[in-house]
Parts: C-alpha cells; sequence; structure tokens
C-alpha cells in the first residue's frame, strides 16, 4: 500500500533537506558581491554622493493611478493625477499647492494595464505642463511614469481604441516637449529639472560592466563624463565569471549603498534604437538615467532625464540625485519622495469614487430603462 504524505509534512521534509545548499549558495553570493563592489566604486560606475546638511528647495511631485471595476457586463476605470507643490527652506518643509486631473469611463478587456499607462502618461504631463505654466519658483519636478512611450506600450493598429489612446498620448507629449522643453534644465540653466522616477531596469549597470569599457562600441551605453575611470575598467575584464549565478536585483542591492548612485547610462544605445520611443522627434535628442539609494534599507530607484552627454555633467546629475535622496520618506517600507508620497496619499479615494461611480451609472440606466438583462450582473461586480 502506498505510503501517504500530507503537503505540511513533505514540505517540512523538503525545507531540512534544501535549508543547507540554498544558505551556502547564498552566502557564496554575498562573498562574491563583496569581492566584486570595489571594483565597481574604481571604475567609476558606482559612486558616492556628496551630501548636503542645509536643504532649499521648491519641488513638485506628481503620482498617478488607476482602477477598473466590472459594470455592466464590461468594465469601467477611473484613472487620476495629483500633483503636490513643496517649500523646503532650511530644512523646513511647507505645503505649497496641489493640483489634479481625473479620467473615468469603459475601457475594454484587452490590453486594459498598457492602456491605463498611457492615460497615466498624459495625465502627469498635464500637470506638469500646468505647472509650468503658472511659472512658479520650482527647481525639481517628479513624475511616476516613463519620459516617453517605450516600445513595448505601443500597440497594434487593429486593436482601435488602444491606438487610439496611444495616439493621444503621443501626441500630448510631443507638444509638452515642442513647448516646454526650453523652459525646463538644462537648456534652460535656471528652469526645473523634470525627473520621472522608476522602479526597473536593475540589469543596466550589470549589463555595461560586462561590456569591454576599454572600446568605444563598449561605452555606447555610458555617459563617459560623469567619470568613468580607465584605470578601473581594466580591472573588471572577467567578470562575467564572478557574476554568474548572481540575479540582478541582488547584485545591485549589494553594491548601492546609502546616498549612491550608479554612473548614468543611455536608456538606449544609439539614435536608430531611441527613435522607437515615442514621440520619436523628442526621444531621439535623449534619454538618460541613473540608479539611486538613498539609504541602505530604502528601495532603490531609477531617475529618468531627457537630454545626453552634451547635457549632464557629473556636479549636475549629483546636484539632482542628493535632491531626490533628501526628499525620499519610507511608506510601507517603501521610498518614495516625499511630495510624490503626499500625492499618492490622495490617490486612495479613487477605488471608492469608481464603486460610486459604477452605482450611479447603474441607476441613470435604470432611470432610462434599459432593458434589465443588461443590469442584472450590475451588483456582482468587483473592483481589481
Amino acid at each position: 500500500m502506498a505510503k501517504n504524505t500530507n503537503l505540511a509534512q513533505a514540505l517540512a521534509i523538503d525545507s531540512q533537506l534544501r535549508l543547507p545548499g540554498s544558505a551556502g549558495r547564498l552566502l557564496k553570493q554575498i562573498r562574491d558581491i563583496e569581492k566584486v563592489a570595489p571594483l565597481f566604486r574604481d571604475a567609476g560606475l558606482i559612486r558616492a554622493v556628496p551630501k548636503v546638511s542645509t536643504v532649499d528647495l521648491a519641488v513638485s511631485g506628481v503620482a498617478s493611478h488607476s482602477c477598473i471595476s466590472k459594470a455592466l457586463g464590461g468594465y469601467i476605470y477611473a484613472s487620476a493625477a495629483v500633483r503636490t507643490d513643496l517649500s523646503i527652506q532650511e530644512n523646513k518643509v511647507s505645503t505649497v499647492g496641489t493640483d489634479s486631473v481625473s479620467e473615468l469611463d469603459d475601457i475594454d478587456f484587452e490590453a486594459q494595464r498598457k492602456r491605463l499607462d498611457l492615460v497615466e502618461m498624459r495625465n502627469s504631463y498635464a500637470l506638469v505642463e500646468r505647472l509650468l505654466q503658472q511659472g512658479g519658483p520650482v527647481q525639481l519636478v517628479l513624475i511616476d511614469t516613463p519620459l516617453f512611450i517605450s516600445r513595448v506600450m505601443t500597440p497594434l493598429k487593429r486593436n482601435v481604441r488602444h491606438w487610439a489612446e496611444f495616439e493621444k498620448t503621443r501626441d500630448a507629449i510631443e507638444q509638452f516637449w515642442l513647448n516646454h522643453r526650453a523652459k525646463l534644465f538644462p537648456w534652460n540653466p535656471s528652469g526645473p529639472v523634470l525627473v520621472s522616477i522608476l522602479v526597473e531596469r536593475f540589469s543596466a549597470i550589470v549589463s555595461i560592466a560586462r561590456q569591454d569599457l576599454r572600446t568605444e562600441e563598449g561605452r555606447k551605453l555610458v555617459l563617459v563624463s560623469d567619470g568613468l575611470v580607465d584605470s578601473g575598467v581594466e580591472r573588471l575584464q572577467g567578470l562575467e565569471e564572478r557574476l554568474m549565478g548572481i540575479g540582478d536585483t541582488r547584485f545591485i542591492n549589494g553594491i548601492l549603498g546609502g546616498f549612491t548612485r550608479t554612473i548614468a547610462f543611455r536608456m538606449a544605445e544609439n539614435p536608430e534604437d531611441r527613435s522607437r520611443m515615442e514621440p520619436a522627434a523628442q526621444a531621439v535628442q535623449g534619454v538618460i538615467g541613473f540608479h539611486y539609494r538613498s539609504s541602505r534599507p530604502g528601495e532603490i530607484r531609477l531617475a529618468q532625464l531627457a537630454g545626453d552627454q552634451k547635457d549632464w555633467t557629473s556636479e549636475r546629475l549629483d546636484t539632482v540625485a542628493w535632491r531626490l535622496m533628501v526628499l525620499d520618506m519610507q511608506s510601507q517600507r517603501k521610498a518614495m519622495p516625499l511630495p510624490q508620497l503626499l500625492s499618492r496619499q490622495q490617490l486612495n479615494i479613487l477605488e471608492k469614487f469608481t464603486a460610486y461611480y459604477r452605482q450611479g451609472l447603474g441607476d441613470a440606466l435604470r432611470g432610462n430603462e434599459v432593458e434589465t438583462t443588461w443590469l442584472s450582473g450590475l451588483d456582482e461586480g468587483t473592483e481589481t
């Protein structure tokens, strides 16, 4: 007769058998990271950012959010963005103002998240444009959506409503850069810096280190002017074997300490790749980024900036980095710049309002004597 083992027993046995091996592999990876980390610093791929004791800064942070709810056999969505304007004088923070935009409508099932990503980008740009039109004394503007539409966000033309959303967003972004690029830093030395704060592309610095940085071909992605050290680059040869088996996320978490950032890198290798972003005419002028961490327990984030090597020096990038770091606040184990955190708190109402909108939509349709068969599943929908 076959012996039966319940799941709890199987897991207990398996954990006891595998625990020593897993612990050993993790310890080896930690030791390998500790050996390699100094090489990254010596080559200039990881940089310590100078700390500032007194902060004087005018900053605006935009946070965006969307939610979907079932209704009438289909779906409705609500998407909104909130901007919070802060003034920091000698480390004292005060709120200057706030602004918001929202959008509610029905939505198809297909590619819902990708469509809402486009709506969020458009909402974020709308709030930044309003800020620039007001002409206030702002030095730093943060958004939580990409600066440009990547290739993976571009839909197929046969998805008519999705394609229409894409074109609408692309045109809005292009018009923004045509109208306001000259107002932004570095094109206007006294203008605000527009920064996109994302959590992605953790493999970038590892991929760069695996290139032969002694050659022009290997340096295509790196902003050499951001402090690449030739003597340190020589010691990075053969790094592939030492990094084998170490995940990119674990590796960057191991080498990036508090108040440090990576060397700046291009988000696309050459103008041909940048032209695949949309709007192409604006993206081809350059998009760069760097990862940073404000504290050891803090979350690593990607700062995305428009421009290229001729526009950004190490000093300028360090200034952007320390401003981002001093703004980082911990919220539910996630680091987020303070103005965006305050904006995000206002967005918590969106799910409740979507439910209210769904109920109002049903009441309005009932008032118009729509067939009850269409309304039978109205109250069965759940928010997602």
